[in-house]
């Protein structure tokens, strides 16, 4: 019997990256923190194996996210899972190019043995898909740096951000700082920066050449940093760089330096 479970389930063609849209299960919101859409668009970020899994009782749920249409082009900022607090994407939905944007806390699990009645709408995109998984596990993942090297940075904020989003064709910022823990008033950080780039758009003349003019910028406004001693700071292609100089260096995430409205960022609501 739960041999048949599997088969059915794949056959139906769940998988990671399934979307969900006309919901007609009043129960596939139980368990939603928000009151959701029942003509909204859910992505399914469980993984494959999960959703197909042959029993019930040992995978009860799955896990989807909402997705949003907005009537703007993605934003760089919010591109690439850059900012772990918001991703903006666009594929072709339906015939149309459309731009979503996902937030992380817009989630929820489903009983999972409501499978068998919904349908499959249409799948994401194996790349963005990817993408999206990898921007959620980032958010666990990613490096909490020193409060004391934050502050000594902090007040160049506006400028290195304001530079930072020009860096359209710069995958990942990653930085090696010494020490990494809560050095006192008096000690120095040494830093070194790395800032990744596609090795295609690294050998175009013009693009390196612009980019080296913002790597400039952004080593004069670190040097101005009381409390900071730049070693290096770099622009590196993805093809040259080994997996033994990034376990060097820690990933330094774009939320650090995106600017958030706080209007347009709450928290997700709570039952009184």
């Amino acid at each position: 019997m739960s041999t048949d479970i599997r088969k059915s389930l794949i056959a139906q063609g769940w998988r990671q990256g399934t979307i969900i849209c006309d919901i007609k299960e009043d129960s596939f919101q139980q368990f939603a923190h928000w009151d959701i859409d029942n003509d909204g668009v859910y992505l399914v970020i469980s993984q494959t194996c999960d959703l197909v899994n042959p029993s019930f009782q040992n995978e009860p749920f799955f896990e989807v996210i909402q997705l949003v249409q907005i009537d703007t082009p993605p934003l760089n900022e919010y591109t690439g899972g850059k900012n772990s607090r918001e991703i903006q994407f666009e594929f072709e939905f339906h015939g149309e190019l459309v731009t979503f944007q996902a937030l992380p806390y817009k989630r929820f699990f489903v009983d999972r043995q409501l499978l068998t009645n919904l349908k499959p709408d249409s799948y994401l995109p194996d790349n963005i898909k990817d993408m999206l998984v990898i921007w959620l596990a980032k958010r666990l993942s990613r490096t909490a740096f020193p409060d004391a090297f934050d502050q000594r940075w902090k007040f160049r904020r506006k400028k290195i951000e304001t530079i930072i989003k020009k860096l359209k064709f710069i995958s990942d910022i990653y930085i090696k700082i010494d020490p990494f823990d809560e050095a006192g008033d008096d000690a120095e950080y040494k830093v070194d920066i790395s800032l990744l780039m596609d090795a295609e758009l690294y050998d175009t003349p013009e693009i390196l050449d612009e980019y080296n003019k913002y790597k400039q910028s952004l080593e004069d406004l670190f040097n101005q940093c009381e409390g900071i001693d730049l070693q290096s700071i770099e622009i590196v292609s993805d093809a040259d760089i080994t997996l033994r100089e990034i376990q060097e260096f820690k990933r330094w995430d774009y939320s650090y330096l995106s600017y958030r409205e706080p209007e347009n960022h709450v928290p997700p609501p709570v039952d009184d």
